[in-house]
């Protein structure tokens, strides 16, 4: 019975991308299919389950900055929202009970309120799933959301804590000192090298720290979360957290199936669901009324919104304490798995069919004038070439532009810390997001004649890059990089006049720089016998 439901989910999965959806959702479909198939959790589902958020948690420390976390709009704007989320939940299901709805009526003030605050957080899991597929990680409204989800996170573990009574070991106060180990671990990570190594040690950093916190009467995913940031933003991290993607991507196979696994579907049960999920747009728009009063534009507002509407699994966690401390029947951990379910599946179809220009006329009067440093128009100075990615290959693709057209060229980056340390080596380097429709509706057009898309394994943020940029009218030419036949294929059929194979080129550039080494240091080796 171990492999019939990865069985099941491959199947679902598959055909949710056949038709265009995200492969969780069939995930999700297969654990309520099994359901009703009289299969239940198991161990083995459950601890992968668990090792997959793990994953998750440790791979958000490691490409987070713990000064994003202080940013007045994320901090604040995410207790607010926590706060007025509580309050308007507890009033409407105390007015449905009042008018007699089923099921909502013999529930006492404080299990409601602590219903609403189960349905106030976000989905980590999910929002992190949808910004990868639209390559939208290292963007604004991505390291925002995510932060503001960090920031539930961590008022979740003050809430369990208070909540079971379980007050934190006396050693807990030696994590404190947790940061003082990554001069040590960073230089381990370097020795480690790459490969299984590499994967061995990612793992023992993850698990390593969601332990030293266990044991210390915390969270276990915090520990996995803080030993990312402990080792976050040095030269391994990006390549560490590239290597544990397949892992992570696996394990949260198990995490989807087991919310449907959880306990048999009755049709009361769905009824008392579709009632939360009516919720999940007024959700939506507080996280976008409170964004715009922080000076969020009014775009980013909106697609951070869209991010995070839907309930969060730690709805299932609050359920389970309820249920222990008899405040809830164990009913409930049903209601809590069908609801978080249907709300990925409508945040889903609202992140994919759903954008800012179908409701601009009536969200840009929440627009403040004062914005965000980073979330401003942004102007490309005269320059005629935008280089959009500055990794490895942005850099060198950089430098050789800049060499032949000087300050003509103009590279952006999402990541703020790239941009700076580009800035230091006087590098004509600005923030900017490829996949943000607001950056291409705010460039001037006639100025740019040419746009380079170096995002290397990130294939979504190039498509959308494309996708933004004919929407935008842009009349130059494009320049992508992409790795498979098939991306090739697809950023072609986009529009894209010049797709640069990474993988085939690289051979070819191998062997023409050979052929110029041995040609001029070897002038007597016939490299000319094969051409007959």
């Amino acid at each position: 019975m171990v492999l019939l439901p990865f069985v099941v989910a491959f199947v679902l999965g598959f055909i949710m991308r056949v038709l265009g959806l995200p492969p969780m959702l069939g995930f999700l479909v297969a654990g309520f299919v099994l359901n009703s198939m009289g299969v239940e959790s198991n161990d083995t589902i459950e601890k992968i389950s668990d090792l997959g958020i793990l994953l998750l948690l440790f791979t958000i420390g490691l490409k987070l900055n713990v000064r994003s976390l202080l940013r007045k709009h994320v901090w604040k704007g995410g207790t607010i929202h926590l706060i007025i989320s509580i309050l308007f939940f507890s009033l409407v299901m105390t007015l449905l009970g009042f008018v007699g709805m089923k099921y909502l009526d013999i529930l006492t003030l404080k299990v409601t309120a602590l219903i609403a605050f189960a349905l106030s957080f976000s989905s980590t899991v999910f929002a992190v799933k949808v910004l990868e597929e639209k390559g939208e990680m290292q963007s604004l409204q991505g390291k925002t959301a995510i932060s503001i989800l960090i920031i539930q996170d961590i008022l979740a573990v003050v809430f369990l804590t208070v909540a079971t009574g379980s007050i934190p070991s006396i050693w807990a106060i030696f994590l404190l000192g947790f940061p003082l180990l990554r001069k040590p671990l960073l230089w381990l990570m370097i020795k480690t090298g790459r490969g299984e190594m590499m994967i061995l040690y990612g793992f023992l950093l993850a698990l390593g720290g969601a332990e030293l916190f266990s044991l210390a009467g915390l969270r276990a995913d915090l520990g996995a979360l803080i030993a990312g940031l402990v080792v976050a933003n040095s030269s391994k991290s990006d390549e560490l957290s590239k290597t544990l993607l397949n892992f992570k991507e696996f394990f949260l196979v198990a995490f989807f199936l087991n919310i449907g696994l959880t306990g048999i579907l009755e049709w009361w049960m769905l009824g008392v669901s579709l009632v939360f999920i009516l919720f999940i747009p007024l959700k939506g728009f507080f996280y976008f009324w409170i964004l715009s009063r922080f000076g969020v534009r009014a775009q980013t507002s909106f697609m951070i919104s869209l991010n995070l509407s839907n309930f969060s699994e730690f709805a299932l966690i609050v359920g389970s304490v309820a249920v222990s401390t008899s405040l809830l029947g164990g009913e409930w951990l049903v209601i809590f798995s069908i609801t978080v379910a249907l709300s990925f599946l409508v945040s889903s179809a609202m992140n994919k069919y759903m954008n800012y220009s179908m409701f601009e006329k009536y969200l840009s009067g929440f627009e403040r004038k004062k914005r965000l440093s980073d979330d401003r128009p942004i102007k490309t100075e005269g320059a005629d070439i935008l280089i959009f990615g500055m990794g490895r290959v942005g850099t060198m693709t950089y430098d050789y532009m800049a060499s032949k057209f000087g300050r003509h060229v103009l590279g952006l980056d999402a990541d703020y810390n790239v941009v700076l340390s580009h800035k230091k080596l006087r590098r004509n380097v600005i923030i900017g997001d490829a996949t943000d429709s607001g950056f291409w509706e705010n460039l001037e057009p006639g100025n740019v004649s040419l746009v380079l898309l170096t995002i290397t394994n990130n294939h979504p943020a190039n498509k959308y890059a494309v996708i933004r940029l004919k929407k935008s009218h842009y009349t130059g030419k494009i320049a992508a990089i992409a790795h498979y036949p098939e991306e090739i294929k697809e950023l072609h059929n986009l529009g894209v006049d010049s797709v640069f194979n990474l993988y085939e080129r690289a051979g070819t550039s191998f062997a023409e720089q050979v052929c110029e080494v041995f040609e001029t240091e070897k002038p007597g080796l016939d490299l000319h016998i094969s051409k007959q």
